[in-house]
């Protein structure tokens, strides 16, 4: 007698971003089509990589493809492909970078832990580092509110604990919602660009009153590619300076902003003078720019060069 599983397969958008990372994005969509349990639907931007575009890119039964005439960040790109996937009328929605790779039960675990818990707003798998899979990259934490930082609570995948865990933050690499939910919360800010957009959808999550879980047995593994120039570009050090700042000034109360602005320009004046230091003084500059435009809280600053130094 030949038996039937009738188990319920669970509609998954992916919302994936692609800048000049082809090969990633590929591995990545490669094991996204491995996940058991699940149907998936891939938003693809690519947010106008030079050259052209691959063949599988755009001639996939599982991809929904659209190309950004200029690159308009993570965060609008990740709205576009949700409005994509939601075509498909889509049940969960997961945000994830592309330079991931996912175990086959990861996308099942996390959806499962949604639709047994109507409390919880977001799911997280735990993520180490693909090239050393027995140490943690991030898996939740602590989030310290004066320092606007997420600090690591599990080392090792040995840590992790055995049921899953309510943590206030988790990072956006990998965050799986309910696509409803997803857009009550607003999406993601597109003028944030890029950095610090998970941490303004957590705590817009936590204003709907739901939870944030870790599910420690969904494993997605992270190459931590370098995509802006790694984290010591003048890329990255502008937008995590300047959103660090507007993300604190929405949410932190009065006297933990007070702690976080006396941190923040600390922590400003010690790398004014930790860069020259490490023969990085170009960066000075660039850390104060996004200093004045996070105290003056302008999101829509875009400044051209830091565009012109990436795309060379």
């Amino acid at each position: 007698m030949t038996s039937t599983d009738n188990r319920k397969k669970f509609r998954i958008g992916v919302l994936l971003v692609n800048y000049r990372q082809w090969d990633l994005t590929r591995s990545c969509i490669d094991s996204l089509l491995a996940s058991d349990g699940v149907d998936i639907t891939i938003g693809l931007i690519d947010n106008n990589s030079p050259g052209g575009v691959p063949e599988w890119a755009e001639n996939s039964e599982k991809i929904l493809f659209h190309r950004n005439d200029i690159n308009l960040g993570l965060t609008a790109g990740n709205n576009k492909a949700f409005e994509m996937v939601c075509r498909k009328n889509v049940e969960y929605v997961l945000i994830l970078n592309n330079d991931t790779e996912v175990a086959p039960d990861a996308l099942k675990l996390l959806a499962e832990h949604l639709e047994n818990n109507p409390d919880t707003g977001i799911a997280a798998p735990a993520i180490p580092f693909a090239g050393s899979p027995e140490l943690l990259w991030s898996a939740g934490g602590r989030f310290s509110r004066w320092r606007m930082s997420l600090v690591q609570i599990y080392k090792s995948v040995d840590d992790l604990p055995a049921l899953p865990v309510e943590m206030s933050q988790v990072t956006g690499c990998a965050i799986m919602m309910r696509s409803n939910d997803y857009h009550r919360a607003g999406l993601q800010d597109p003028d944030l660009f890029v950095y610090n957009e998970d941490t303004d959808l957590c705590f817009r999550v936590a204003e709907m009153k739901m939870k944030i879980f870790l599910i420690p047995d969904a494993i997605v593994l992270h190459h931590v590619s370098v995509s802006v120039g790694g984290v010591y570009s003048p890329f990255a050090v502008y937008f995590t300076h300047r959103n660090r700042y507007i993300v604190a000034s929405r949410y932190l109360n009065t006297y933990s902003f007070f702690l976080f602005n006396i941190y923040y320009l600390f922590i400003t004046l010690y790398k004014t003078l930790a860069y020259p230091l490490r023969k990085q003084g170009c960066l000075v500059y660039w850390m104060w720019l996004g200093f004045l435009h996070g105290v003056r809280n302008r999101p829509q600053e875009r400044p051209g060069q830091l565009f012109r130094q990436v795309s060379s």
